[in-house]
C-alpha cells in the first residue's frame, strides 16, 4: 500500500469526527469555560459539578461524576492536527532539495479523579506523515504509542504542604522553553518516563523531578526511555509582585553518547539558571541568564547563554501593535584543543526556538530580533520579525535543529550566520479551533554560504480542533 494511501485511511476516521466537532451552540449560563492549555493534562474540569456550566458540546464527556464528591470525575480530551509545510531547500540544500509534506497528528486522552488525592492520566498519539523525502526525523512518525501515561498521589505533610507525586510518563514545560519545552512545533511532542514532585508552597511553586526522554519510535506502542540519557532537576517560580516575577532554577544532564565536533564521550552537564519576568504600564520583559558546567570526554564544560525578550504595546491604537525586541547570545567553543568545551547545550527546547522554519538552533550564535504584532481582533494575531544571526565564535561550528552541527563550518567562512524574515498569523476562530500560518525567507550569511548553503523559503498552514 503507498505512504500516502496509509496516511489517508489513518486519518480519514479523525476528519469525519471533525464534521460533528463542528456543531453550533449557545451558552445559556453565567460560567466561561476556560481555553484549552499546552499541556492538556494541567487542566482542572471541577468547575463542570455545576450543571449550569456545562454549555459546550463535550461537556457531557469532560466532567462524569463518579460519586458525590465532586473531586471524583472522569474526563476525555482530545487534539486533532494536520499541518502542511514547505523547504525550497531542505537544511540549506546541504541533504536535500525541495521537500513539501504533510503532517498528521491525532491525540485522545482520559483523565481519572479519585477524591483529590488520587488521579490517573493517560493519552495516546497517533503520528504520520506523507510526502515527506527520506530519511525522516524521529518526530516524524509514531503510528500509536503512549505519549502521556502517569498517576498522581497527593500526600498531606504540614499545613500549606501536600505535595503530589507524578510517577510515569509525562510532558514538561517550565518558563520560556527555552530549555524544557514540549515541543509543539514538530508532529510528535516530546514527553519523559520518570518521577515528578511539585506543590505551591505559599505562592511559590517549586519542581523536583528525575526522568529520561522517550525515545521514539515508529512502531505500535515501542517507545521507550532512552537508557543512554538522564534529566533530572528543580525548578521553582516566585511572584514577588503582582508585575514581577522570578524563576530560579537546576538542571542535571547526562548524555552517555554525546558528540561535539569530532569528539565522543559521555556528557556530565550542570545547568544553573535564573528568569525575571513581568509586565507594567505597557511594557513586558523576560530576561534569563545560564551558566553550564561539568565534563564531556575529560573536558571541563564551561558555557552560557543571556538571553531576553522584551516589548511595549500601544494600547487604544488601531490593531494594539507590540513593538518587540529579542536578543540573546550563546557561548561556543573557543578553542577546541584547549581541554575546555564552551559549547551551550540548549538541552530540550522547542523546536521553533527563532522562527517556525526551525532551520539554526540555539547554541553559538547571538541574535537581535525586531518584531511587531498586531491584533486586528482579540483572537487574530499577526506578527512581523526580522532576526539577524550571527556565530558567537567562528571555532565553533553553525548548529541546525535538532542540535547538530553543520560539517565544515568549525574554524571555517565568516561569522555571520545569515538573517531571516518571518511573518505569522494565528487565528484562534473559537475555544476549539486555531488555525496558523507562517512564512520565513533565510538569507544565509557567510559560515553557510562557505559550505555552499542555500537561502530558504518556508511557508507552512496548519489547523487544529481540541476538545
Amino acid at each position: 500500500m503507498a505512504k500516502s494511501e496509509k496516511f489517508h485511511q489513518g486519518t480519514i476516521g479523525a476528519l469525519v469526527l471533525c464534521a460533528v466537532m463542528l456543531v453550533p451552540f449557545a451558552a445559556t449560563a453565567n460560567c466561561e469555560a476556560p481555553a484549552y492549555k499546552q499541556i492538556r493534562s494541567d487542566e482542572d474540569y471541577r468547575y463542570l459539578a455545576d450543571p449550569a456550566c456545562r454549555t459546550d458540546f463535550w461537556d457531557p464527556v469532560k466532567y462524569i461524576p463518579l460519586g458525590s464528591d465532586p473531586n471524583t470525575y472522569l474526563s476525555f480530551g482530545g487534539e486533532l492536527r494536520e499541518r502542511a509545510q514547505y523547504y525550497s531547500a531542505q537544511n540549506f540544500g546541504l541533504s536535500g532539495g525541495a521537500n513539501g509534506y504533510l503532517w498528521h497528528r491525532l491525540l485522545l486522552s482520559s483523565d481519572l479523579h479519585v477524591t483529590e488525592d488520587f488521579r490517573a492520566f493517560v493519552q495516546l498519539g497517533n503520528h504520520l506523515e506523507a510526502g515527506k523525502h527520506e530519511p525522516l526525523a524521529s518526530t516524524d512518525v509514531d503510528r500509536l504509542d503512549v505519549q502521556q501515561g502517569f498517576f498522581d498521589l497527593r500526600f498531606p505533610v504540614v499545613d500549606d504542604f501536600d505535595p503530589t507525586l507524578r510517577a510515569g510518563r509525562q510532558e514538561m514545560a517550565f518558563g520560556s522553553e527555552r530549555l524544557v519545552s514540549v515541543r509543539e512545533s514538530p508532529n510528535i511532542r516530546r514527553s519523559f518516563d520518570g518521577f515528578r514532585l511539585f506543590d505551591t508552597i505559599g505562592k511559590i511553586r517549586v519542581d523536583a523531578f528525575a526522568t529520561r526522554p522517550v525515545l521514539l519510535k515508529q512502531k505500535v506502542f515501542d517507545d521507550q526511555p532512552d537508557h543512554q540519557q538522564a534529566f533530572w532537576g528543580v525548578y521553582s517560580t516566585i511572584p514577588v509582585t503582582s508585575q514581577l516575577g522570578v524563576d530560579l532554577y537546576y538542571l542535571g544532564f547526562d548524555n552517555e553518547q554525546a558528540r561535539f565536533g569530532m569528539v565522543s564521550g559521555g556528557e556530565h552537564r550542570q545547568t544553573f539558571g535564573t528568569r525575571i519576568f513581568g509586565s507594567a504600564a505597557g511594557w513586558d520583559w523576560n530576561f534569563e541568564g545560564v551558566g553550564q558546567f561539568g565534563t564531556f570526554a575529560g573536558q571541563d564544560i564551561r558555557a552560557w547563554t543571556l538571553a531576553s525578550d522584551s516589548g511595549y504595546t500601544m494600547k487604544g491604537i488601531f490593531w494594539t501593535p507590540r513593538l518587540g525586541l529579542k536578543a540573546n547570545i550563546a557561548s561556543g567553543d573557543q578553542n577546541p584543543k584547549d581541554n575546555t568545551l564552551g559549547t551551550f547545550n540548549p538541552l530540550f527546547p522547542k523546536l521553533a526556538y527563532f522562527s517556525e522554519a526551525s532551520l539554526v538552533a540555539p547554541s553559538n550564535f547571538f541574535d537581535f530580533q525586531p518584531s511587531v504584532t498586531l491584533a486586528p481582533t482579540d483572537k487574530l494575531g499577526i506578527t512581523l520579525g526580522w532576526d539577524f544571526l550571527s556565530r558567537e565564535t567562528i571555532h565553533d561550528a553553525v548548529y541546525t535543529e535538532p542540535f547538530t552541527p553543520v560539517a565544515g563550518t568549525a574554524g571555517h567562512g565568516g561569522q555571520t550566520i545569515g538573517n531571516q524574515v518571518s511573518l505569522d498569523v494565528t487565528w484562534q476562530a473559537d475555544r476549539h479551533i486555531e488555525l496558523k500560518a507562517s512564512y520565513v525567507h533565510f538569507f544565509v550569511g557567510d559560515a553557510l554560504r562557505a559550505v555552499r548553503a542555500r537561502d530558504v523559503d518556508f511557508a507552512m498552514a496548519s489547523a487544529a480542533y481540541k476538545f
